[in-house]
């Protein structure tokens, strides 16, 4: 290609015997060649628009709960981000290709994406690839119960984020190494990974980060029976995922508070919980999002003593639990020990 480079001849000019030295203006590229480039762009164009169609296409599809569209379209937005190598992008891509795969169970093609991410990001010595590529693997083999590979996978993920310095990559890395100690039950542990996650990805200013490392943290103080500090922290998740408008680690964080409330016998918040649950869960919610709205509703008429709709919500909770499946093994223990009490106190009444 030529270079667009000025270049300096001298010459005389036969005044006073001065030399000037005179820029002469680069010559363009030939017509072809120009008309070539041209016609690249503007191709380069049309790929990454049909690029980000797909990628919308796929944010819609997983709103409705059709993970599989979401992915194919996802799937089709990579293949041309990596066409045209445009790296920022496709990493945008594979982030929720790989969190879906994974969320519905198809982990051997998650890894295979996964593999193929982190192949790419070391070719290109991309070490913020590399990063979240290792998380995704992490959180990959946390799902398959392999929390040895995955602690060494992310402990790796880390020490990248931390060389780079990175503040988002830190703190993701420290959340999900808190995810890790919490399966391996070392609460301690979870805890204070999950206190470190959530300053560094406010220093970040990572909204969605704060709000899923608060609500992660909240769980860890309602194990630890704290229910005080469990609810600042699902208010300031409540705070931080209105900032982004992140539905599900907003519900997730109203679900919490409704649990905290519902124990402490605070009516009045819990009503108010419900009310703002109630609005803010979309009409066609996934499963998974629609079950904590059940099951806060079964806590809300307790409160209340009205028996007949708590069991109602709780009938309804149940049968969501059966679509999700071993996903909701836990809220379906905690649905049916609902259920037993509320029917006795029916009885009994």
């Amino acid at each position: 290609m030529a270079s667009f480079a000025s270049q300096i001849i001298g010459f005389s000019v036969g005044l006073a015997g001065l030399v000037i030295a005179v820029p002469v203006l680069a010559q363009s590229p030939p017509l072809e060649q120009q008309l070539n480039m041209r016609r690249q762009e503007f191709e380069r164009a049309q790929e990454l628009q049909k690029a980000q169609r797909f990628m919308e296409r796929a944010d819609r599809q997983l709103a409705l709960g059709q993970e599989e569209a979401a992915i194919a379209a996802w799937q089709q937005a990579a293949d041309i981000y990596s066409s045209v190598g445009d790296l920022p992008n496709l990493q945008a891509a594979i982030e929720p290709l790989t969190k879906t795969l994974i969320a519905i169970g198809r982990y051997s093609d998650a890894e295979i994406v996964i593999r193929q991410q982190l192949t790419l990001a070391q070719t290109q010595r991309d070490r913020v690839g590399q990063m979240y590529a290792l998380n995704n693997l992490g959180v990959l083999y946390l799902q398959q119960g392999q929390l040895e590979r995955a602690t060494a996978a992310l402990a790796t993920a880390l020490d990248l984020a931390e060389a780079l310095p990175d503040d988002t990559g830190i703190g993701l890395s420290l959340s999900n190494l808190g995810l890790a100690a919490r399966l391996a039950d070392d609460l301690a542990a979870a805890r204070n990974y999950y206190e470190s996650a959530i300053q560094y990805r406010r220093a970040a200013t990572d909204w969605v980060g704060v709000a899923n490392s608060s609500n992660s943290l909240a769980a860890i103080y309602r194990q630890l029976s704290d229910d005080d500090r469990a609810l600042e922290l699902y208010l300031a998740a409540r705070e931080a995922a209105l900032i982004d408008n992140h539905t599900p680690t907003l519900l997730t964080a109203l679900d919490g508070m409704i649990g905290v409330y519902a124990d402490l016998g605070d009516i009045e918040a819990l009503e108010a919980a419900i009310a703002e649950r109630t609005t803010l869960t979309p009409p066609l919610a996934p499963s998974e999002q629609q079950l904590g709205l059940y099951i806060g509703l079964g806590r809300y008429y307790e409160q209340l003593e009205d028996y007949p709709r708590a069991q109602a919500a709780y009938d309804q909770a149940l049968a969501i639990t059966e679509d999700i499946g071993a996903g909701a093994a836990a809220q379906r223990t905690f649905i049916l020990q609902q259920l037993q009490g509320v029917t006795l106190l029916m009885e009994a009444g």
